[in-house]
């Protein structure tokens, strides 16, 4: 599908990142990322063996020696069940470090998560598991086997499938590469400044979805930090609320979902005064367009491309061919306003 877009410069003197470079196809990319996911977090688990990966609601820890033991001996099982490279495996445990347990055993297994909506059902996991082809559901007990770790995937290959809501009903299979993932984790560490000692996360959204995997876990867990895990409960409350009762930490406000990785625009602190209303800027490699009559003047449909985005929904072409254009936009459906020094508003959100 080919869309007439008028490509705004939005975002690139406040958040600009000097790593993306643009390649043939004309969209941005990461230079020198891990081939694949598994690599990046093993990688990390050996460095900061002797730190504390996470943190329970009960102030239970787990190091990443201790978590990533666990993860391989899940890993294993799934092994002895049969699962292999690029198999899909459903992860429907309770938020939560079962959860955490599970979906990184699958990835250390060399397959690939599929994560339901939090608000999925146990029949509708059942129908996800059908829909994805995945080959197991992990919804009660963890396998448990000899410690055991893939080779790893390629960049291209399928890193972790999400599954979302949509207007109307039903829900629909976001693909992630791990060129996708690794971008984002990318992304968020270098905005965030998570490089470095002490870094503390606090998961204020579902692990399930892109918001609380993507963004919030992984690009703690791939720099050696700590996540601090909610129970079946996750946190929501008021931004004061939560600045009230975390005094010492960094609050930032953005917007994404699954299909831009879980996250694409973000507003700097020291903007938020200014732009009460904004949801940020473009960073991280993504660059936005509009599409609508009053494009030219700043207003119109978001689009949005990047190293991040998806590339299409699992075996949904027609979706696929809606929302995908051929040079890499991906159609929000969010109605916004950018003003001339790339500050996001938006007017109408898609329902999803």
């Amino acid at each position: 599908m080919s869309v007439a877009v008028v490509e705004i410069p939005a975002g690139s003197r406040w958040l600009r990142d000097d790593r993306v470079t643009r390649r043939d196809s004309g969209i941005l990319q990461y230079d020198c990322l891990e081939p694949c996911l598994a690599e990046l977090l093993d990688r990390s688990a050996l460095r900061f063996a002797n730190r504390v990966a996470v943190v329970d609601r009960c102030g239970r820890t787990l190091t990443y020696r201790e978590l990533w033991a666990a993860a391989a001996r899940v890993a294993g099982g799934l092994l002895d069940q049969g699962v292999g490279p690029a198999d899909r495996v459903v992860v429907h445990q309770p938020n939560g470090v079962r959860w955490l347990i599970g979906f990184l055993g699958v990835v250390l297994a060399g397959g690939v998560p599929v994560l339901p909506d939090p608000s999925c059902s146990p029949e509708e996991a059942a129908e996800i598991e059908v829909h994805s082809g995945a080959v197991l559901t992990l919804d009660s007990d963890l396998p448990d086997g000899v410690a055991f770790l893939d080779g790893g995937a390629s960049p291209d290959e399928l890193a972790v499938l999400y599954y979302v809501r949509v207007a109307g009903g039903g829900l629909r299979g976001v693909e992630l590469t791990n060129t996708n993932v690794l971008s984002t984790i990318e992304a968020v560490a270098h905005a965030m400044d998570l490089v470095g000692d002490g870094v503390r996360t606090v998961l204020t959204a579902p692990l399930s979805t892109a918001a609380g995997c993507s963004v919030q876990l992984l690009p703690t867990l791939a720099f050696g930090g700590t996540v601090v895990v909610s129970g079946s409960r996750v946190i929501r409350a008021p931004w004061r609320h939560l600045r009230a009762a975390f005094p010492a930490s960094r609050f930032v406000r953005g917007w994404g979902v699954a299909e831009t990785g879980g996250i694409g625009l973000l507003l700097p602190s020291e903007h938020r005064a200014r732009h009460p209303r904004s949801v940020g800027v473009p960073f991280g490699g993504i660059e936005v367009a509009l599409l609508g009559p009053d494009a030219e003047h700043g207003t119109g449909e978001l689009l949005c491309r990047g190293p991040s985005v998806a590339r299409r929904y699992w075996c949904d072409p027609c979706a696929t061919d809606e929302a995908f254009t051929d040079d890499g936009w991906f159609r929000t459906g969010d109605q916004v306003r950018i003003d001339d020094e790339g500050f996001v508003e938006q007017i109408a959100v898609r329902v999803s």
